[in-house]
C-alpha cells in the first residue's frame, strides 16, 4: 500500500481525481491539498510515495513545491498535471526529476497506465534498497569478524599477507607504542553459554570504555581461544587506570564469571611487539589462577613461570596413596588434598595453572591405575572422571575440591571391590560367562545354572558390575571378535557364528556401533598396523 498526495486548486478537478484513485486503488491512502504550500506543509510530517500535482496554482506553484519538497529516504514519484501545454513547463519538470507529465483533461486509461509505471519504478527501487541493506548487513557482520581474524592471527604471531597487514594498520586506529591487555573471562557454577556470550560481551564492552578514556583501543575475542578478551591500546596503563578496572569488575554485574587481567609492559612499536606482549599478559593474567582476591596482574611482577615445571614425587604418591586407605577417609582425604597443593606451589615461582593442573591430573592417574581389586572397567571409568572434571578448572580451589572428589571416588572403589572380592558368585557367574559367550546365552539361563530368580540376577548383577547382562556379554564376544579377526583368515560370518552371534548383519551393526569401523575394516587397519 502507497501513500499519495493529490495538489490541485480546482476543486472540481480534485474531488473527480481523488474518486478516480480510490476506485482505481481502493487499498491507497490518498490525502489532498489545494496548494503547493499547503502540499509542503503535510509533507512535512507524511512521507508519500506518490504525489500527483498541478503546475498552476495561486500561493505556491507545483514546480517551486516541488524544488522545496523535503528529501526522502523513500523512493517517491512525483507527477505533474497541467492544462497549459507549454515546452517550458514540461522541460522544468522533467528538469527537476520529475516521474511524469501529463496535461490536462488527465485520459483515464493514460492515467491508469502512468500511475502502474509508477508503481513499477517504486516496487524496482525499493527492492533495490532491500538488497542494499541486506547486503550491507551482511558486510556489517563479515567485516568485523574478517578484522577480528586479522587482529587475533597478529597477537597469536600467526603470519599475515600484505594486504592483511595493511588492513591490521588501518584497523589498529593508531601507530607507535602501546600495550597488550588480555582479559580470561569464565563463567562460574557451569553458566549457561548464552548468558556466558552476554556477559563476555559487556565484558569487552567496559574494557574499551575503561581504555578509551586515555587513548586510543580495540577490543577483540581470541579466534585461538574465544575465553581470551585481547585489547591493544595506546593509552598510558598508570596505577590509577588500572585501580579503575579492578574496581569495574568487582561489581555486581560480573559475579556471574570469574575475570583475571594480564597487562603487559609498553613498547615504543606495537605492531612488531605484539606477540611477544600479548604472551606476557598471558602469563601475568594466570596469576589470577591463585589469587581470588585480586583481578589485575602486570607482566612486570608476575610470579608465574612458564617454564617451571614439576617433578614427580614418590612423598606425594604414598601421601595420596595413604590418605584413600586412611580409616577416617573424608577428613584424611581433604587434608591430603590441601596438603598436596601447598606443597606444589611452595616457593617464590608459580608454574602455569595448566602445568599445575596436568601434574595433578597425572597424579590421581597413577593412582587410580596402582589401586588393588578394581576391574578394568572401573578403572576406566574413575580414569573418564578424573579428565573431565578437570577440563573446568580456572581457580585454585576448584583443582583442590577435585582433587578430593577424584581421591574420595578412588576409596569408595576400592571399598566396594574388597566387599564383593568376598562375593565369589559374581566371579564365578562372569567365569561361566567367558567360557560359554560362543553358545546361547540369556539372563535367564546363566541365572538358572547358578540357581538365581532371574529378576533378582538382573539387579545383582547390575549393581556389582554398574552394567548390565546383556551389555557385558556383548563387550566379552566383541573383544574376542577383535582377537579372532587380527589372528584368523575366518570370513564374517564364521567369526560371527564362533561368537555365538547366528546372524552376520547384527554382528556387523552390534561391532560397528561400538568401535565405528566395520569387522573387515577393523581387520584390515590392525593388520596394516601389526606389519608396520
Amino acid at each position: 500500500m502507497y501513500n499519495i498526495l493529490l495538489v490541485d486548486d480546482e476543486p472540481g478537478h480534485l474531488a473527480g481525481l481523488s474518486k478516480i484513485l480510490r476506485r482505481l486503488r481502493p487499498e491507497y491512502a490518498v490525502r489532498t491539498a489545494k496548494n503547493g504550500e499547503e502540499a509542503l506543509n503535510i509533507c512535512d510530517s507524511e512521507n508519500f510515495e506518490i504525489i500527483i500535482t498541478d503546475i498552476q496554482m495561486p500561493i505556491m506553484d507545483g514546480l517551486d513545491f516541488y524544488e522545496r519538497l523535503p528529501s526522502s529516504r523513500k523512493p517517491q514519484k512525483v507527477i505533474f498535471l497541467s492544462g497549459y501545454d507549454y515546452f517550458e513547463y514540461a522541460q522544468k519538470a522533467i528538469g527537476l526529476g520529475s516521474f511524469e507529465y501529463v496535461l490536462k483533461p488527465v485520459d483515464i486509461d493514460k492515467f491508469t497506465h502512468i500511475l502502474e509505471k509508477a508503481e513499477r519504478s517504486l516496487e524496482e527501487e525499493l527492492a533495490g534498497i532491500e538488497e542494499k541493506e541486506r547486503l550491507s548487513a551482511k558486510l556489517q557482520t563479515i567485516i568485523p569478524l574478517y578484522h577480528n581474524r586479522i587482529l587475533s592471527d597478529w597477537n597469536h604471531g600467526l603470519p599475515l599477507s600484505k594486504d592483511e597487514e595493511r588492513e591490521l594498520r588501518d584497523t589498529l586506529l593508531f601507530q607507535g607504542g602501546g600495550s597488550i591487555v588480555v582479559t580470561a573471562i569464565h563463567g562460574r557454577d557451569h553458566q549457561e553459554d548464552t548468558a556466558l556470550e552476554l556477559s563476555k560481551e559487556r565484558i569487552r564492552e567496559k574494557m574499551q570504555e575503561l581504555l578509551s578514556e586515555n587513548g586510543v583501543s580495540i577490543s577483540f575475542f581470541s579466534e585461538q581461544e574465544r575465553s581470551l578478551l585481547i585489547s591493544a591500546t595506546n593509552a598510558r596503563l598508570e596505577e590509577s587506570l588500572l585501580a579503575r578496572i579492578e574496581e569495574q569488575f568487582r561489581l555486581a554485574e560480573f559475579e556471574s564469571v570469574r575475570i583475571n587481567v594480564g597487562i603487559s609492559r609498553c613498547t615504543e612499536e606495537l605492531v612488531e611487539a605484539a606477540p611477544s606482549l600479548f604472551k606476557e599478559a598471558y602469563f601475568a593474567g594466570m596469576e589470577g589462577f591463585y589469587a581470588d582476591g585480586r583481578i589485575v596482574f602486570e607482566s612486570t611482577g608476575t610470579k608465574i613461570d612458564p617454564r617451571l615445571f614439576l617433578k614427580s614425587s614418590a612423598r606425594l604418591e604414598t601421601m595420596l596413596g595413604d590418605a584413600i586407605h586412611a580409616t577416617h577417609g573424608e577428613k584424611a582425604i581433604e587434608n591430603a588434598a590441601r596438603t598436596i597443593i601447598a606443597k606444589l606451589v611452595e616457593g617464590e615461582r608459580l608454574p602455569a595453572p595448566s602445568e599445575l593442573i596436568a601434574y595433578c591430573k597425572k597424579l590421581l592417574m597413577k593412582l587410580s591405575e596402582a589401586a588393588e581389586y578394581l576391574k578394568p572397567e572401573i578403572r576406566e571409568g574413575l580414569a573418564a572422571g578424573i579428565a573431565e572434571s578437570h577440563d573446568e578448572v580456572h581457580a585454585i580451589e576448584q583443582l583442590q575440591a577435585v582433587i578430593a572428589g577424584r581421591l574420595a571416588d578412588i576409596a569408595a572403589a576400592i571399598t566396594e571391590a574388597r566387599r564383593d572380592s568376598k562375593e565369589t558368585v559374581i566371579f564365578k557367574c562372569l567365569a561361566y560367562m567367558e567360557e560359554h559367550y560362543m553358545e546361547d546365552l540369556s539372563l535367564e539361563s546363566v541365572s538358572a545354572v547358578f540357581h538365581f530368580n532371574s529378576s533378582y540376577f538382573c539387579h545383582y548383577f547390575k549393581s556389582k558390575l554398574n552394567i548390565n547382562f546383556s551389555q557385558y556379554l556383548t563387550q566379552i564376544r566383541l573383544t574376542k571378535a577383535k582377537e579372532l579377526l587380527e589372528q584368523s583368515n575366518d570370513k564374517i560370518y564364521q567369526v560371527a557364528g564362533r561368537l555365538g552371534y547366528q546372524d552376520a548383519k547384527y554382528f556387523n551393526r552390534v561391532f560397528k556401533k561400538e568401535f565405528g569401523l566395520t569387522p573387515e575394516e577393523y581387520r584390515s587397519i590392525a593388520r596394516s598396523m601389526k606389519q608396520g
